[in-house]
């Protein structure tokens, strides 16, 4: 084969082999938006029959296979219907920050919801004083870490109890629950010095 016709067939054949592999990438993405359309069906419903627990994980995943403005809108008030006031907070204020960049009308609706939710927010403050600040000392929030610029900031929460668990290198661990209400506050958990 002359060296022109050998290198249109291997353009040729790599083309076919990469137009072969498209409509499977093609099918998962829109496998995956089906699955998304399914879940949302699935928390609507769910949220009309006042199972506000049950419906809540099938917008977070509806969300994590095909986010948008309107299945984040919909989480933040199952949300909020579940009594998880700062997640709801946090939802509706992604959901206006996405509408924004999509320039989406619905950016009032998650900006105004938010807004009204603010006054209610429960916080907690996680204060590291000095004399607790060690090399390597890890602090964590229901299993996250908390970053040294997040010690002593008022962290609106989720109404119920929440882990606080503080490591460093050579001493014991502390562990302690803070409880938090329903009704807009703040409770502050201080770090003591750990022990060797």
């Amino acid at each position: 084969m002359k060296p022109g016709l050998t290198a249109l067939a291997t353009l040729l054949g790599l083309s076919i082999a990469l137009g072969a592999t498209s409509p499977s990438r093609a099918d998962t993405a829109g496998d995956s938006k089906a699955a998304a359309e399914v879940l949302f069906d699935q928390g609507k419903n769910l949220m009309a029959a006042g199972k506000f627990a049950d419906a809540c994980p099938k917008f977070e995943e509806s969300m994590r296979l095909d986010a948008g403005v309107g299945t984040a809108l919909w989480l933040g008030e199952c949300y909020e219907k579940n009594g998880q006031t700062a997640s709801a907070w946090a939802e509706f204020r992604e959901a206006a920050a996405v509408a924004v960049r999509g320039g989406d009308a619905r950016e009032k609706i998650g900006r105004e919801r938010a807004k009204a939710l603010e006054s209610r927010l429960s916080r907690l403050v996680i204060v590291v004083p000095p004399a607790s600040v060690l090399p390597g000392l890890e602090v964590h929030r229901d299993g996250a870490a908390v970053g040294k610029a997040e010690w002593g900031a008022e962290v609106p929460v989720d109404p119920g109890k929440h882990a606080i668990d503080v490591t460093a290198p050579g001493k014991k661990a502390w562990h302690t629950e803070a409880a938090i209400p329903a009704t807009a506050g703040s409770v502050s958990v201080s770090v003591p010095a750990l022990e060797d």
